[in-house]
């Protein structure tokens, strides 16, 4: 990025002119393949920007998802004039603000997605993709079209490491490296569905359409419109017909078992044979050996039609019946972004990313009841995003690096304002897509206005990563602090003060809990109480008393906790499994041995320094498809895995890796923190000690050389009769630098972990676990699992990712 000062913006005065817009200056054309190197006066004060929506109708959600490159503001940070060209932290007295216009990837509506046209804004902001609107038992049927320009993303392939600075490749190995950007998937996070064919499958690897002598793609949504038609009503037929089914299984015809119209691919005419003719020979060969074995290939040009359903649970208690549905869709508020493995973080800091509404019985009906029809509909999304052009690693040295990553913006806006009338309840639906940067928000206390501080301003989260809370939770999380990691998302209802004015919530960067230390507040958001709105009367100046809990009808059955038996009901170790205690003859896997799985982040092989050529990994392994480094699940099974992070390297620092599984929630049942501190008799003290406890009220003996013994001797997580919180996504508490542990297979410091519960059931097939501080699965740190029946035979090794 170039450092060019001649239009700078102070943080303090983006914030005080609260009346009008800033007029950005004229942006030069950008360059062909360069970014520009004219700053721009950064647009401030700008109103909330409602995303435009994709909605369901009649029991199906259709549309035409474009992947294009366009052009946006980009906003970065650089030192107080005068400073030096370091890493700026967000929030930097002083520091300056400057907008480029950058060429970026974006997912659009095609034919086009409406953006506000701002006077004097030559060109828009960062927005996220449209919202996606459906309800619990629908149909997804959306036509996914890549018109990208790739000569506008040079250095970038598909078969090796991008080469974008002297920084990078450096140590990286290809495929675990910044790669193919030109190349997209949907990952439609929170989803309980298929992971295979035209589903939530994040091995496709779609490339952009072919272009023409005129630079336009030969590839449009119009050139497999009736092919497309036509599956999609085949598509209906079988999920309706059977929410289980796992279709399409193959590239077969519609005429045998698995098959659809898309197929065969070696008959001439079908779209699965006009895929063949247009892939590069490398990509055909492989698509062509997944063929041959009945499976479904991973390569596409152009375009590509996603289909599954919204599976509904039907059963009024649980477990249900034998054979049927074992967890259904959770209604809530989900997301989708791109995830194709090499360029994820640059693709999703682009704003490849948009907020996945599914609508449900026991939530938006449940709600719009208590505050009136169709009061769901109306209330705020917000999309939260660090957008940039390039993973923030790879701007090392240069004045746009920033540690915890870039700005936050919210649906593409930096601190825009959002209007309440006095005393009003809004619902506040919260996707973190950022990249890196968890969203620390500090209760109550973080409503903070410059002039004074609020009263009034309350809070209490009813959702989380998409599902409803049970009520005991819902009760007790007024105004409590709230981190919303990388992926996570969360539900609040908030109600404004009664005293008109203008207030900012402020947040925190936080990449691990140390962070917030010396983590400089900044602004997400402004809230206007404004007294020239209608004024709202009766419940909408109310929390809602409830949610709904066990045994009432609104309360979906397949939530209730997964409990120790329920964990310790599986009978035998699926191949591959690490187990906690090795000495242990239960399987691995169940609540009395649960599986280890370990995330680490280490220096590069035979260094002592690490970044930015940092390795990370899982189980010791970077990102791979081949089976014996699989973690391999018996489908309708519960697992208890304790994953834990043993991160060493010195010169990161401590990072709390995100960990996020595809497919199926999870509760937690221990979280074990070994940085964490107690207050004894007014001293701050470390909560687990080795020696006798100054007071074991609050404080837990461990042992360094007994892993067993690392546990949260006072969490109230373990106790199966409380209703727990079901998450995607969970920060990994960092390793204890200080305390070095020597257990079998792991010499180093005092890893931390958490203990989570899952059940593995209704879709087989293939997906991952990974980081969601997006860098990192990029460079390696991600794993497949196989989800199979027992005696079905494998499918890995039939992809060939790379």
């Amino acid at each position: 990025m170039p450092d060019d000062r001649t239009k700078p913006v102070r943080l303090a005065r983006d914030l005080a002119r609260r009346s009008r817009l800033a007029a950005p200056a004229a942006c030069a054309a950008l360059m062909f393949l360069m970014p520009s190197a004219h700053a721009g006066d950064c647009p401030s004060d700008q109103a909330f920007f409602k995303v435009p929506e994709l909605i369901a109708r009649d029991g199906v959600l259709r549309g035409t998802l474009q992947l294009t490159d366009a052009q946006v503001w980009m906003r970065t940070r650089f030192p107080p004039k005068g400073g030096k060209q370091n890493p700026v932290p967000p929030g930097t007295k002083d520091a300056i603000y400057s907008c480029f216009a950058q060429n970026v990837r974006a997912f659009r509506i095609f034919p086009d997605q409406p953006l506000p046209a701002v006077a004097g804004q030559t060109v828009p902001d960062p927005f996220p993709g449209p919202t996606l609107r459906a309800r619990v038992g629908d149909i997804i049927e959306l036509t996914f079209v890549n018109q990208l320009d790739s000569a506008r993303f040079g250095r970038t392939g598909n078969t090796r490491c991008d080469v974008v600075t002297s920084i990078y490749p450096g140590p990286d190995k290809f495929p675990d490296c910044f790669h193919g950007s030109s190349t997209g998937n949907i990952h439609f996070h929170g989803t309980h569905t298929n992971p295979n064919g035209t589903a939530d499958n994040v091995l496709l690897e779609v490339a952009a359409s072919p272009r023409d002598a005129n630079n336009k793609p030969t590839i449009t949504p119009d050139t497999y419109a009736e092919q497309f038609k036509t599956f999609f009503a085949e598509c209906e037929r079988h999920l309706r017909g059977n929410q289980r089914e796992e279709w399409p299984r193959n590239w077969n015809g519609s005429k045998e078992p698995g098959g659809s119209s898309l197929g065969p691919w070696y008959r001439s005419g079908t779209w699965t044979a006009a895929q063949m003719e247009l892939l590069p020979d490398a990509e055909t060969g492989k698509n062509e050996k997944v063929a041959m074995k009945n499976e479904w290939p991973q390569y596409y040009i152009g375009a590509y039609p996603y289909c599954f359903h919204l599976p509904v649970y039907s059963a009024s208690s649980f477990p249900p019946p034998p054979g049927s549905l074992q967890m259904g869709q959770a209604p809530g508020t989900h997301w989708y972004h791109a995830h194709k493995h090499g360029s994820t973080a640059i693709d999703v800091a682009n704003g490849m990313v948009g907020a996945f509404i599914i609508e449900g019985p026991s939530y938006d009906d449940y709600l719009n009841r208590f505050y009136g029809p169709g009061w769901t509909r109306t209330q705020p999304t917000m999309v939260i995003n660090q957008t940039g052009v390039a993973p923030n690693m790879m701007r090392a040295g240069g004045p746009a690096r920033q540690d915890k990553g870039p700005d936050l913006v919210v649906n593409g806006r930096f601190a825009s304002i959002i209007d309440m009338a006095p005393g009003e309840v809004q619902m506040w639906r919260m996707v973190n897509g950022s990249g890196r940067s968890g969203v620390f928000i500090n209760g109550s206390n973080s409503f903070i206005d410059a002039s004074n501080a609020p009263a009034g301003f309350h809070y209490r989260r009813i959702g989380q990563d998409g599902v409803q809370l049970a009520d005991n939770n819902y009760q007790s999380g007024q105004d409590k602090q709230l981190l919303l990691a990388s992926g996570n998302r969360a539900d609040l209802l908030v109600m404004a003060p009664k005293t008109p004015g203008m207030y900012r919530l402020m947040v925190q960067h936080d990449v691990d809990p140390s962070d917030l230390a010396s983590a400089i507040p900044v602004p997400l958001l402004q809230i206007r109480v404004n007294n020239n709105l209608p004024p709202v009367t009766g419940h909408r100046l109310e929390f809602i008393p409830a949610m709904p809990k066990p045994p009432e009808p609104d309360f979906p059955a397949f939530l209730t906790n997964i409990t120790t038996d329920e964990a310790n009901s599986q009978r035998t170790a699926p191949p591959g499994c690490n187990p906690l205690n090795p000495n242990s003859s239960s399987p691995c896997g169940t609540a009395s041995n649960p599986r280890l799985v370990v995330f680490s982040t280490v220096p590069p092989t035979g260094t002592t320094t690490a970044s930015p050529g940092s390795q990370h990994m899982i189980d010791g392994q970077q990102f791979n498809e081949t089976p014996e480094d699989a973690k391999i699940v018996t489908l309708n099974t519960v697992e208890e895995w304790q994953v834990e992070n043993t991160s060493t390297d010195p010169n990161i620092g401590p990072v709390a890796h995100p960990f996020h599984i595809h497919v199926n929630p999870f509760q937690l049942v221990d979280i074990f923190d070994p940085n964490a501190t107690v207050m004894v008799n007014g001293q701050s003290l470390p909560k687990y000690v080795t020696s006798t406890p100054v007071d074991s009220s609050v404080q837990c003996q461990i042992k360094l050389d007994d892993r067993l013994s690392w546990f949260d001797c006072h969490s109230s997580l373990t106790d199966d009769k409380v209703p727990r919180i079901w998450w995607d996504v969970f920060p990994i508490p960092s390793a204890n630098q200080k305390l070095t542990v020597n257990v079998p297979g792991y010499t180093g410091p005092l890893p931390g972990h958490f203990r989570m519960r899952s059940r593995f059931v209704d879709f087989p097939g293939e997906y991952v676990i990974h980081c969601h501080i997006l860098a990192h699965e990029d460079r390696g740190m991600m794993a497949l699992v196989e989800l199979k029946a027992p005696a079905a035979p494998s499918m890995l090794g039939l992809y060939h990712h790379h």
